[in-house]
């Protein structure tokens, strides 16, 4: 394939991917019934939104995923050996969320239908099983070396705008400690990502 026509095309998948995740961002606090303080979980899942608004995160990660290929192609002979870690930790890191978008997609929605089970989401048995908090973890910790090292290869490369390296690295920490603070914070996070790759897309396409 022709080197110009797979940026192209890497150009259009982290834009789709961009604009599918700020559209996630947008519509979750609207769609889902977060209320102001504590919210049910379990509510949330059964809202009939839940399961298109995670089809719209799956397919949005799933592009980043192909965009991200592009963008470090695009800078492979000059970002070194810290750009080629940083490439391989920021894909793991997206497979990771992938693996974690499918459980909401479809094992929390068939979790929460019953009264037997929906416990396990209400009172956080999954999420605070040993084995999950690990897998969570990780994934953080992956999305942050991986973001860290990318967006200095991509800084330094003097092929993509700086600003775009600076708004992907704010958005995943943002992403990555939201989870600990608000829901609200984890959707800010990711927007401000979201926007810092489109940034990237828009030069793959020029």
């Amino acid at each position: 394939m022709n080197i110009h026509v797979f940026e192209k095309l890497g150009g259009i998948a982290i834009i789709v991917g961009s604009l599918l995740l700020s559209a996630y961002a947008v519509l979750f606090p609207i769609f889902l019934p977060l209320g102001t303080r504590s919210f049910d979980y379990v509510e949330m899942v059964r809202n009939s939104a839940w399961v298109p608004l995670a089809l719209v995160a799956f397919a949005g990660v799933l592009a980043l995923l192909v965009g991200f290929y592009a963008v470090y192609a695009k800078m492979r002979n000059t970002a070194g050996v810290q750009g080629a870690v940083g490439f391989l930790f920021v894909e793991a890191a997206y497979l990771l969320q992938v693996c974690k978008v499918t459980w909401e997609l479809f094992l929390y929605p068939v979790i929460a239908r019953y009264p037997e089970t929906a416990f396990l989401l209400r009172d956080a048995i999954i999420k605070n099983d040993p084995a999950v908090l690990a897998f969570r973890i990780s994934a953080s910790a992956t999305i942050l070396i991986g973001i860290v090292l990318f967006c200095l290869a991509i800084y330094r490369s003097a092929i993509y705008p700086k600003p775009a390296a600076a708004l992907i690295f704010i958005g995943a920490v943002v992403y990555a400690l939201g989870p600990m603070i608000s829901v609200y914070v984890s959707i800010v996070g990711i927007f401000t990502f979201a926007v810092g790759c489109m940034l990237l897309g828009v030069r793959l396409l020029r």
